[in-house]
C-alpha cells in the first residue's frame, strides 16, 4: 500500500514537472493564462509545492510570532492574495489558532486552484474562511481594515505588481497591519551583500521563469522597500524537486505601514521572527 502511495505520488510529481515545463500557456489575459497553466496540475499542486515554495512557514511563523507580540487577540482579519489551493490557511493553523480570524480571504484569480481550496476548506471544516476567485488588483474586503496580507508565490506571477500592493495597502490596518511576502527573487546587479546574486544566477532564473510569465526582477522587492516600513526580511537559495545542483534565491520580507511606527530593522539587520 504504501509503495502504491508512493509511485502515486511520483506520477502525480511528474504530471507537475510535464505541465511546468512541456505544456502550452494559451490564453489573451492573465485569468486565462493562469486557468491554462493549472487546470492540469492543480490536484496534484500542494504534494510537489511543498518541496518547491521554500520559506512559506518561514513566512507564516514570523507573521503569527508578530501578531503575539502585539498582543491583538481575537477579531483577526487575513487576506492571502494568490492564496491558490489554501495550503498557507493549513500550514497557519501550526503557529496560531485559526478561530482567532474573524475571516480568511484567500484569493486567487485562477479558477482550478480556488476548486481545490474550496474542498480543502469543506474537507477541514472551515467555518471562517471565504475562497473568493478574484484579481488582487482589484479585491479589497468590505468589512475592517485587515490585520494580516500575504504574498506567497503570487507576486511574481502578477504583472501589475504595482497596483495590487498598492490595493493591499489601502486595506492594510494602520496600526497592527503586517503584509508579509515570499517568494523567488533575483537581486540588482549591485545589492546589498545579503542580497545580491552573481550574474549567471540572475540571468539564469529570469530567463527560466520568464518562460512561463514569471517576473524574478528585483522591482518587486524593491517597491516594497520603497511604500512600507521592512521590518524583517531574510534571503535564502531552495532546491527544486528532481532537479539536482541548482539552488534557486527566495526572499522572505515583512513590512509594515511607516506612518506610525519606525522601521524595526534595516536591510540585513532584521529581527528574527523565524524563532
Amino acid at each position: 500500500m504504501a509503495g502504491m502511495q508512493t509511485l502515486q505520488a511520483f506520477w502525480d510529481d511528474l504530471q507537475v514537472l510535464k505541465s511546468m515545463w512541456l505544456s502550452r500557456i494559451s490564453g489573451s489575459s492573465h485569468k486565462e493564462r493562469m486557468d491554462s497553466f493549472y487546470a492540469s496540475q492543480a490536484d496534484a499542486y500542494d504534494h510537489f509545492r511543498a518541496r518547491f515554495l521554500h520559506g512559506r512557514e518561514r513566512m507564516l511563523r514570523a507573521c503569527a510570532k508578530m501578531i503575539e507580540e502585539m498582543g491583538v487577540e481575537e477579531g483577526l482579519l487575513w487576506v492571502d492574495l494568490g492564496g491558490g489551493t489554501a495550503e498557507n490557511v493549513r500550514l497557519m493553523s501550526r503557529y496560531i489558532d485559526l478561530s482567532k480570524f474573524e475571516k480568511i480571504y484567500v484569493v486567487d484569480i485562477c479558477g482550478p486552484l480556488c476548486d481545490v481550496a474550496r474542498q480543502k476548506s469543506k474537507t477541514l471544516s472551515w467555518t471562517n474562511v471565504e475562497i473568493v476567485e478574484a484579481d488582487a488588483c482589484n479585491f479589497a474586503p468590505v468589512s475592517k481594515p485587515v490585520t494580516l496580507i500575504t504574498f506567497s508565490y503570487s507576486l511574481s506571477m502578477i504583472p501589475d505588481f504595482m497596483l495590487a500592493i498598492d490595493k493591499a495597502i489601502s486595506y492594510l490596518d494602520q496600526y497592527v497591519g503586517i503584509l508579509a511576502v515570499v517568494d523567488f527573487c533575483t537581486s540588482l546587479k549591485h545589492d546589498i551583500p545579503e542580497r545580491q546574486n552573481g550574474y549567471v544566477c540572475r540571468w539564469f532564473w529570469r530567463i527560466i521563469f520568464e518562460l512561463h510569465n514569471i517576473d524574478l526582477g528585483p522591482a518587486r522587492r524593491q517597491y516594497l522597500d520603497h511604500i512600507l516600513d521592512q521590518v524583517y526580511e531574510e534571503n535564502k537559495y531552495g532546491y527544486i524537486p528532481y532537479v539536482p545542483l541548482l539552488k534557486i534565491p527566495y526572499c522572505v520580507w515583512l513590512g509594515r505601514k511607516r506612518m506610525h511606527f519606525p522601521s524595526l530593522a534595516t536591510n540585513g539587520d532584521a529581527f528574527d521572527y523565524t524563532h
